[in-house]
Parts: structure tokens; C-alpha cells; sequence
């Protein structure tokens, strides 16, 4: 309680005071299960209320719509799946052109990439099958008539290789010169997947 307190006293976030304890909790845990210690001392300590530093902000439909009419054909596509399927990041960039499936209008999620290393999702509920509209299926109709790599095994994203694309890349060259352009915040990943469930919710 007494390191929880000096976190606070020393300015750091609620969130990341948190974030701090649950790692030292997980560590203790471990101590307490190859006997070194008997209980965890990361029990019942009390941690300051987490708040939201920044304000969730989701694009509304002009937005949206300004933002992918800003962009070129390829991260117009990103942009646009991932704000109408709700994709995760990892999910969107690890698309191949085998998950697509244009007739049933869905895309197949088995795999995700972070730092060009590939895995499956972290849970079973993580390999599903996922609707689109056809706003979505006509943007990957579009890129993939654009697109070089077409194979059944390749990349519906990647570079001029082949090779799978950073996110961030895309971001700092593409996403983020628009939303100054268009005056608009800047547009993150995790916006995009917030726009998607806003607007399955008020659907």
C-alpha cells in the first residue's frame, strides 16, 4: 500500500498506478505458488479511481466519409474495413485473400501480425467469422483489382514484397496528414474500432 501510495505522491496516472500493480501482483503470485511466500501482499491494496485522461471520441459519418475521400486507394481500404468490421489492427493486417469470401459478403479472422511476427488470436472466440456490408466488400473489390500480390495465400495489405505493412507506418504517412488537412483529431486505430461499435449501437 505504502509503494501505491508513493506512485501517487510521485504523479504518476491511475491508470498506469494500476497497471503497475497488477504486474507486481502477478510476480507476488508466483511467489506465493513456488512457496516463497505465503500470501500476496498485492492483496486488497487500495488503488486510486481510474479516470479517463482522454476523452473518447468516435468519427461521425461525414467525418468518416471526408477522412476516406482524403486518402489514397490503399489506406482508403484500410481505413475503410476497419471502421465498418471492427476489426483489431493485428486482425486487419493479417488478412489473405483466401479469407475473403466476396459471394457470402464475410471475411474469415484466423490470424494476427504485431511486429511482422504472425499468431493465431489469443482466444478461441478470436477465429470468427465476420459480416460485411457492401460498403466493405466493394472497397476490397476495388484494392484487389489495384492490388499486385492476389494469390490466395497473399496479403489483402502489404508492401510491394509482399511483406506485411506496419500500422504505424500507415498512420504517420497517410491517416494522420488527412486529419490535418481536414482539420479533424487525429485518427488512431483504436477510433476507428470505437466508430464501428458507436455505430453498431445505434443501429
Amino acid at each position: 500500500q505504502a509503494y501505491v501510495a508513493y506512485l501517487v505522491n510521485y504523479g504518476y496516472a491511475p491508470r498506469t498506478t494500476d497497471h503497475i500493480h497488477d504486474v507486481l501482483s502477478a510476480v507476488l503470485r508466483s511467489a506465493v505458488k513456488w512457496g516463497h511466500l505465503k500470501d500476496n501482499p498485492a492483496h486488497d491494496v487500495e488503488l486510486p479511481r481510474l479516470t479517463n485522461v482522454r476523452p473518447k471520441w468516435v468519427l461521425t459519418i461525414p467525418q468518416a466519409t471526408a477522412l476516406l475521400n482524403g486518402l489514397a486507394p490503399l489506406p482508403r481500404t484500410m481505413v475503410g474495413l476497419a471502421v465498418l468490421s471492427g476489426l483489431r489492427r493485428g486482425e486487419l493486417f493479417a488478412i489473405r485473400w483466401r479469407d475473403f469470401d466476396d459471394q457470402n459478403h464475410c471475411l474469415l479472422v484466423r490470424e494476427a501480425v504485431y511486429e511482422g511476427a504472425f499468431s493465431t488470436p489469443k482466444t478461441a472466440a478470436g477465429v470468427r467469422q465476420v459480416p460485411l456490408s457492401a460498403a466493405a466488400v466493394g472497397l476490397i473489390v476495388d484494392w484487389k483489382a489495384r492490388a499486385k500480390h492476389t494469390k490466395p495465400e497473399s496479403l489483402v495489405f502489404s508492401t510491394w514484397s509482399g511483406k506485411p505493412i506496419s500500422p504505424n507506418n500507415v498512420s504517420r504517412r497517410w491517416i494522420y496528414p488527412a486529419c490535418e488537412a481536414l482539420g479533424l483529431q487525429r485518427v488512431t486505430w483504436l477510433t476507428l474500432r470505437r466508430t464501428y461499435s458507436s455505430w453498431a449501437h445505434e443501429k
